[in-house]
């Protein structure tokens, strides 16, 4: 099993590889080309969120189309139907992976999404 850090002094790993598998931890809206978190619309931050989640997927030799399962947490449940819209747009139809979704009460630097996955290479 290989785990990659996220850097020196993290306290977490971004993804865990198991053979052909991939688990990636949570992804936020965070700009990876500025550093800084997207504060929007839900629809603002799960834009930043899949864009994120397809380049870490490339990292790992995979990509959207590898996708298993995909866990969302959202901080306001009720603008799910909001997030979907975006969610859905970035698979082809009838490609779309297993999904679970649920409200929570905060997620990290305030962000709206986190969207952790599970893929094969």
């Amino acid at each position: 099993m290989n785990v990659t850090y996220n850097g020196p002094g993290s306290v977490y790993c971004d993804a865990v590889i198991a053979d052909d598998q991939i688990y990636l931890s949570g992804l936020i809206s965070e700009d990876w080309d500025t550093g800084e978190i997207v504060h929007g619309t839900i629809e603002e931050e799960t834009e930043q969120v899949m864009k994120n989640l397809k380049a870490m997927l490339e990292r790992y030799g995979s990509g959207m189309d590898k996708l298993i399962r995909v866990e969302i947490f959202l901080s306001d449940f009720s603008e799910r139907d909001r997030m979907n819209a975006v969610y859905v747009s970035k698979f082809p139809p009838g490609k779309i992976p297993a999904r679970f979704c649920c409200g929570v009460n905060g997620l990290a630097a305030g962000c709206k999404v986190e969207i952790m996955a599970h893929a094969y290479r």
